[in-house]
């Protein structure tokens, strides 16, 4: 018989057992420490299925559900030779502390399985450390101790021709720098506006997921070396990165809608101010091939609103939907939306409307709600975090009038 080599993974917790049980059975819940994607069927012999953007992946059934003391399941992954299993015990210590071991079983201890052993081991190292962290303060390390170098970055492939010429980059994919961070490691390496960056320590990057995923690999305060064009030139700059710094989220979602609301509110008198003025044909303009008119960014932005809001059902709900990528905004669906709202002053008010909803369905969350810290917390920052969006379209609406206005001198 092949030897075998088992992993033990122990931590005691300051949250309640029920919240701890949800953390291996809840598809949202195990998104939120351990993996990037996850489906499950948590029922006896119901599938589980994780994934990672790195490429690694497991899948298995559960064996055992023995609320709140037991979870156990089978275990494949990506290139493992055989099935192993996982073996999750859990404690109570006192009402709001909860002591968890972790067994992960029958991993061989052979040379084909040499590469497995450092996943795992690797993999339930940094995820038992992340679950103690989502659970206590809500913060997923992943994100909080992402390196960043203070750049917005856009996909390079989805620029239009027209803007594709303008930089004359000699490739096809990659991430352009759209905006810099001041006093951030691009800006101090000396990256540029417009630079397209195409690999990370030796790592194609051909894509913002490509680039995600290599950061993640890496830890705050490291010093990288970032290739990127420049025109024709290939440049390589070495950037030292930096720790992302995020807002205390208020107690409560009302008072979270408070905060958002007040946000709302400076965009869209911004947004209204820039369009003051404009007339439907100006409004209808579109600037080059394959770009937005000023019609086409408020539909954008009114569709971002409106998926926001079934991203809240599906978060408060434990039943996110499962993504591959953005669908991106297609032309019948723009169609769509202006044929229901022809004029500027139509899209205006909807825009409006649907910033109000946003308001409205964080407001009337449950406060009990904010016991899943996890995903209260991904719920504030990714809302508070939202008139960035709409600010860099403001910004195209404005580089839009000037076009039409331009071009009506002409």
């Amino acid at each position: 018989m092949a030897e075998e080599k088992r992993f033990d993974f122990e931590t005691t917790i300051q949250a309640p057992v029920d919240l701890v049980y949800r953390a291996f059975t809840s598809a949202t819940a195990l998104r939120e420490w351990l993996c990037d994607f996850s489906t499950v069927n948590p029922v006896q012999g119901g599938r589980i299925y994780l994934a990672w953007d790195r490429g690694y992946f497991a899948s298995g059934m559960f064996l055992e559900l023995n609320y709140p003391k037991r979870i156990s399941f089978s275990w494949i992954g990506k290139a493992e030779p055989d099935w192993t299993e996982v073996d999750v015990t859990i404690t109570p210590i006192d009402e709001d502390t909860t002591h968890v071991k972790l067994e992960h079983r029958g991993v061989g201890d052979g040379e084909e399985w040499q590469s497995a052993r450092m996943e795992i081991e690797k993999g339930w190292v940094a995820g038992m450390e992340n679950l103690k962290s989502i659970l206590e303060d809500g913060k997923d390390l992943r994100v909080t101790e992402r390196p960043l170098i203070g750049i917005y970055p856009e996909e390079f492939s989805g620029l239009s021709d027209q803007r594709k010429t303008e930089l004359s980059i000699p490739v096809e994919s990659g991430v352009l720098v759209a905006e810099l961070l001041p006093d951030y490691g691009a800006a101090k390496a000396g990256i540029e506006a417009g630079d397209v960056i195409v690999g990370i320590n030796g790592q194609k990057v051909d894509r913002i997921k490509a680039l995600a995923t290599i950061m993640s690999e890496l830890k705050a305060g490291n010093e990288i070396d970032v290739d990127a064009y420049r025109g024709q030139r290939k440049m390589t700059f070495v950037i030292h990165t930096k720790v992302q710094k995020f807002q205390t989220l208020p107690d409560t979602p009302e008072e979270l809608a408070k905060e958002i609301e007040e946000q709302s509110s400076k965009v869209l008198e911004t947004l209204e101010q820039v369009l003051n003025g404009v007339n439907d044909a100006e409004a209808a303009y579109t600037p080059g091939e394959d770009e937005w008119s000023i019609k086409d960014v408020l539909v954008h932005l009114i569709h971002n609103e409106r998926d926001t809001h079934t991203w809240i059902n599906d978060l408060v709900a434990g039943q996110e939907r499962v993504y591959d990528d953005w669908a991106g905004d297609s032309l019948f669906r723009i169609r769509a939306t202006l044929a229901a709202y022809p004029s500027l002053d139509d899209l205006v008010a909807e825009f409006r409307r649907s910033l109000k909803e946003t308001v409205a369905s964080v407001a009337f969350i449950d406060p009990g709600f904010t016991r899943r810290k996890a995903s209260y917390w991904r719920l504030g920052t990714e809302l508070l975090g939202g008139s960035k969006h709409i600010k860099e379209h403001i910004t195209q609406i404005e580089n839009n009038i000037h076009a039409a206005r331009l071009k009506k001198t002409k």
